[in-house]
């Protein structure tokens, strides 16, 4: 084989090999625009528009309670938190109500479980009526409900219990038992008169609430 038939192989094998090694690069960058373009398609579903009634869905699952239809205990908490810390912060009062039905589990025993939440409703009822739209109502535990009232002394915040406990006293709890009466213990505190911390402010709440309940029920108590 001469030189230039050699030549002229080894420039086809090149050019072959060339053509080759372009082909299989155009393939590999084809797979990999389509690994990405399937990738997008699925990160766009996975962020697909949520809608008004959807947020208001989860909003209601995660923050509210289901009963009530006001703040659970922990999505109270952290209201609380919060607003105690804009309070120091703008070295502004904050107050805090918190309230239980006297004789609740009596009750509960007596007609059943179904009239504690009849209960809690027709308190929450009132509640939602006697406050301000800043104001922040909440479910706590044991049955309890309570109210933070930022910029609010305890004196405001008292007369608002005590508004709360009359209107429970008159307003039936529902149509099967209107003869039915109730009565509330109500403990109000303040920051920075009583605690600085949302944990120290809520056991002192309670620590009122439970003189209210001991001293008879049916009072509003501020130390």
């Amino acid at each position: 084989m001469d030189r230039n038939e050699n030549d002229a192989r080894e420039g086809w094998s090149y050019a072959r090999e060339t053509k080759f090694t372009q082909l299989m690069k155009k393939t590999k960058e084809d797979r990999q625009k389509f690994k990405e373009e399937v990738q997008q398609r699925s990160l766009d579903r996975s962020r697909q528009f949520v809608s008004e009634d959807k947020l208001d869905h989860y909003e209601k699952v995660t923050l509210l309670d289901k009963a009530t239809g006001i703040y659970n205990h922990k999505a109270f908490m952290r209201k609380l938190e919060y607003e105690l810390k804009r309070a120091k912060r703008y070295k502004r009062p904050v107050s805090l109500l918190i309230m239980e039905i006297d004789g609740l589990e009596k009750y509960g025993r007596q007609y059943g479980s179904m009239i504690v939440e009849d209960m809690l409703k027709s308190a929450t009822g009132i509640i939602q009526k006697a406050i301000r739209d800043v104001d922040v109502p909440g479910r706590c535990k044991e049955n309890r409900l309570a109210i933070i009232f930022p910029e609010t002394y305890s004196s405001r915040a008292v007369v608002v219990g005590e508004r709360i406990r009359e209107r429970l006293k008159t307003q039936p709890i529902n149509e099967e038992l209107k003869h039915l009466r109730v009565t509330a213990s109500v403990g109000v505190v303040s920051f920075p008169t009583h605690a600085r911390d949302e944990n120290d402010l809520m056991f002192k709440a309670l620590e009122f609430l439970d003189v209210a309940s001991q001293d008879g029920g049916d009072r509003v108590y501020n130390g």
